[in-house]
């Protein structure tokens, strides 16, 4: 009998996101594959300015800074993640905020 594993231990983080409250892609949030916990995944404007953080996966960032509805715009993000066999994990990449 054949067993299916999964070969690509990775954190998927959506390249768009459109936080309008219509229940579709209203938060950008880390979706972890095959790991153990999630370190943080955090978000930053283009000034570099943390304006969001989490260590729960599957949580995520509202398009929210204190309160304020943020424009459309590039947003860095960076993920860092253990695997089941202990092993650290970091990604970093872009979203962009649709309005």
């Amino acid at each position: 009998q054949m067993v299916n594993t999964i070969k690509e231990v990775k954190v998927y983080v959506p390249t768009a996101f459109t936080p309008n409250n219509d229940g579709l892609n209203d938060v950008v949030k880390p979706i972890a594959v095959c790991m153990k916990q999630i370190n943080y995944f955090s978000v930053y404007n283009r000034w570099g300015e943390l304006v969001f953080t989490t260590r729960i996966n599957g949580q995520g960032w509202d398009g929210r800074i204190k309160g304020e509805l943020q424009g459309t715009g590039v947003y860095v993000w960076m993920v860092s993640a253990e695997d089941y066999t202990g092993k650290a994990y970091f990604q970093k990449g872009t979203v962009t905020l649709i309005r």
